[in-house]
């Protein structure tokens, strides 16, 4: 079943696409996360999307388990391997080309932070999920206790230590959306989504030193502000979930989370 929905595909390489070069070889430890939170899935004989696919390294490992792969990309797109259909003139920023309702999984790999319309993409990957369908996302993670750190001395987290170069436009600088944890639990929320795990990938030493010298201080201080504060107890116990996560290994040491996400029935 062709699940394209009547659009053309883009003749010469657009300028803009120069923003996915640098993902073409990605992190080994960020694959291996990617890789470890698709696994219990079923996904032999199952149609996933995998948005700007980059170099289509998970693309390929998908395929390789036996699913039907759509992988989508900005710019032009050349035969990625069997199971794989290469999709170019893709613009996350704008609705998908697809119908609602025909994928089992959709896959980001280092893809959210660039996109200007966040909101959107995940509604717009909500709509192409097939009920209980697994969306999995990887982004740096601005939440690491060394980011934070970092952030408190320069104003600057992880994934974007510097201002970007001044002749790089939006659409091309690298990592100018960085997103919290927290903004990609809400939307999830609010999309019919339910998180379901975070994956660790490279943990430095900067982050454990940080962690086991203030965690005391950032237990009190969250309690205070995030549960204690609260006086509606509905939201104090969404609160509480929150907190977990935010206190979690992979939020609080890894360089950058893997998140997996499933959407609800009737949602």
């Amino acid at each position: 079943m062709n699940v394209l929905n009547g659009w053309n595909f883009l003749n010469n390489w657009n300028a803009r696409s120069a923003r996915n070069v640098y993902r073409l070889m990605p992190n080994p430890r960020i694959l291996d996360a990617i890789e470890k939170s698709w696994d219990g899935e079923a996904i032999s004989g199952k149609r996933l999307l995998d948005l700007s696919c980059g170099g289509a390294h998970t693309a390929r490992m998908l395929a390789a388990r036996g699913a039907s792969v759509v992988a989508t990309e900005y710019g032009r797109l050349c035969h990625l391997g069997a199971g794989i259909l290469s999709v170019g003139g893709v613009d996350l920023n704008s609705p998908l080309p697809f119908k609602s309702s025909c994928f089992d999984g959709v896959n980001l790999t280092e893809v959210i932070e660039h996109i200007e319309n966040q909101a959107q993409l995940i509604r717009e990957v909500a709509r192409v999920l097939k009920p209980d369908g697994v969306v999995v996302i990887s982004t740096p993670n601005v939440l690491n206790v060394h980011s934070r750190v970092r952030f408190l001395f320069t104003g600057f987290l992880r994934g974007r230590v510097r201002p970007a170069h001044y002749t790089s436009p939006p659409g091309q600088a690298p990592n100018i959306y960085l997103l919290h944890f927290y903004e990609l639990y809400y939307l999830f929320f609010h999309y019919g989504f339910e998180v379901r795990n975070l994956y660790k990938t490279r943990i430095k030493f900067a982050p454990v030193f940080f962690t086991m010298l203030f965690y005391p201080l950032m237990w009190l201080f969250s309690m205070e502000a995030v549960i204690r504060a609260e006086k509606d107890p509905v939201q104090r116990r969404y609160n509480w979930q929150i907190l977990r996560w935010i206190f979690s290994s992979p939020l609080l040491l890894s360089d950058n989370i893997v998140v997996k996400a499933r959407k609800k029935r009737g949602g």
